[in-house]
C-alpha cells in the first residue's frame, strides 16, 4: 500500500504564472483541444493529455515541480492525483485551470 502524504497544491493562475518563472514545469491535461483553443502563453509547456497521463508520465521531471492545467480545474485535480500516487512530491493544480487563466489577463497563445 503507497501511504501518500504530500498534498496537492491549489496555485491562483497569477501563483502558478510566477511558480513557472521560478522554474517550475507547466503541464497541459486536457484532452480535447481544438484547433482555435489557447493555451498558456509560455514558452515550455508539456502537452500532456489525461487520457495519456497513466502511460506517459514518465516524460516529466521527477525532481521539479509540477503545475497542472486544465479547462476548469477538474482533470487536473486528477492528474495530481495520479502524479503523487507515482512519486510527484511538488505538484499543483491552477485553480479554475485555463479558464480562469484567461480572465486573470495572464499570456495565452
Amino acid at each position: 500500500i503507497l501511504i501518500v502524504t504530500a498534498m496537492v497544491k491549489n496555485f491562483t493562475p497569477r501563483e502558478a504564472y510566477a511558480a513557472y518563472i521560478l522554474g517550475s514545469v507547466m503541464v497541459d491535461v486536457r484532452d480535447n483541444i481544438g484547433p482555435d483553443s489557447k493555451t498558456p502563453g509560455v514558452n515550455r509547456i508539456y502537452r500532456l493529455p489525461f487520457s495519456e497521463l497513466d502511460k506517459r508520465f514518465g516524460e516529466l521531471p521527477p525532481n521539479k515541480p509540477v503545475i497542472l492545467v486544465s479547462r476548469v480545474g477538474n482533470k487536473g485535480k486528477e492528474a495530481a492525483t495520479f502524479l503523487l500516487q507515482h512519486g510527484y512530491n511538488d505538484v499543483a493544480i491552477v485553480d479554475g485551470g485555463l479558464d480562469a487563466w484567461v480572465d486573470e489577463g495572464l499570456p495565452v497563445k
